[in-house]
């Protein structure tokens, strides 16, 4: 008896690690992009670290191959970070907002929190599609499965 137990245990663990062991590149395949996100960006120049952190996690989000959409969504006082006039942004952050767009990120900024701020929508840097209100969009993308991720 014990050893139809030593066997079966045996068994039960080998098996898995031969099967797993024999097609590695089956087993770390990327499956086809499907899921979408949509990170939220809120926050205005008190928490730059956070409008950098957004950006550089949609960014990564993009490149991981596991999502066919990801879309950085400003509004309220983020938007200044893509606005090239207001000094106090730091490079840093511009540049995670190049390196999210260059990576097919759609950058989306609140047209309503432009206005409020007195940014021209044709000067942001990097260019982003500009929506009449922010929360309207978030709300449509949610109803399109996008999931999301506030800042």
């Amino acid at each position: 008896m014990n050893r139809l137990v030593l066997l079966l245990v045996t068994s039960l663990v080998t098996v898995p690690l031969a099967a797993s062991g024999s097609a590695p590149s089956e087993a770390r395949r990327t499956p086809a992009p499907q899921g979408k996100l949509v990170f939220v960006a809120t926050t205005g120049l008190e928490d730059l670290g956070t409008l950098s952190s957004a950006l550089r996690h949609a960014r990564s989000a993009k490149e991981s191959g596991h999502l066919s959409d990801v879309v950085w969504l400003t509004y309220g006082r983020a938007v200044v970070a893509l606005d090239p006039t207001v000094k106090a942004v730091p490079e840093e952050v511009r540049q995670a907002a190049q390196a999210a767009k260059a990576a097919s990120v759609r950058l989306v900024a609140c047209g309503t929190a432009l206005q409020k701020f007195g940014i021209d929508p044709k000067k942001l840097q990097p260019q982003a599609e500009v929506v009449d209100n922010g929360v309207a969009e978030l709300a449509r993308l949610v109803a399109e499965g996008y999931q999301l991720i506030r800042y």
